[in-house]
């Protein structure tokens, strides 16, 4: 079986225009983990780097096995427990104190890769930072609004507003997880300038 290229396999799920859309995302399948508190802190940035890590592992775990895969690109859903309150599209960092920010960051892995192999991976690389944490992720996320961010993560206060006034103008409210992908590959201490980032979120009609 020929190795699937994750971002050749969905081209249309990691494209995005720099003025706001309307996507339709269907039912996708990821490995994920976790988090808590402000995106940018030590520990997000470690568990970034161990889903790399991670899926490398998973990668050639099935090597010679007919489900071989390439998927690099790390992307994250982030939410605040409704009891804090609604928290909309366009003010999204900056409605509550973000150390209440859960995520999840997560990268998209073909459908044939079961929660076993992912068991599998966990057993025989014990040793990975936060190795028991991983867990497959299934999610539809429907109906959306997105828009390319082109810069740094802080600009982004300036962008998501832009995605806010679309779905009002479109009569679309939000009504699922806010979705970040990172289609360009970051370390931390980076310059941010030349980054590209998917703004993505679920909404339905009003």
């Amino acid at each position: 079986m020929k190795t699937v290229n994750i971002p050749d396999a969905f081209s249309s799920y990691y494209a995005a225009s720099t003025k706001p859309e309307i996507v339709e995302i269907e039912e996708m399948n990821y490995v994920s983990l976790l988090g808590t508190g402000s995106p940018g802190t030590t520990q997000f940035y470690q568990k970034k780097k161990a889903i790399l890590e991670f899926v490398g592992h998973l990668q050639n775990l099935v090597k010679g096995t007919g489900k071989e895969f390439k998927s690099d690109i790390v992307e994250i859903f982030y939410w605040f427990d409704e009891k804090h309150g609604f928290v909309d599209i366009g003010d999204f960092y900056t409605t509550l104190d973000l150390s209440l920010l859960q995520y999840r960051i997560a990268i998209l892995l073909p459908e044939f890769i079961t929660a076993e192999d992912i068991e599998n991976t966990i057993n025989k690389n014990g040793t990975i930072p936060f190795a028991s944490e991983f867990e497959k992720f299934v999610y539809t996320a429907g109906t959306c609004v997105q828009v390319m961010h082109v810069g740094p993560f802080a600009d982004e206060l300036e962008t998501l507003p832009i995605l806010q006034d679309f779905a009002d103008h479109n009569k679309l409210a939000k009504s699922g997880m806010h979705h970040e992908i990172h289609v360009t590959h970051f370390e931390q201490g980076q310059s941010q300038k030349h980054l590209k980032t998917i703004l993505r979120d679920p909404v339905q009609s009003i």
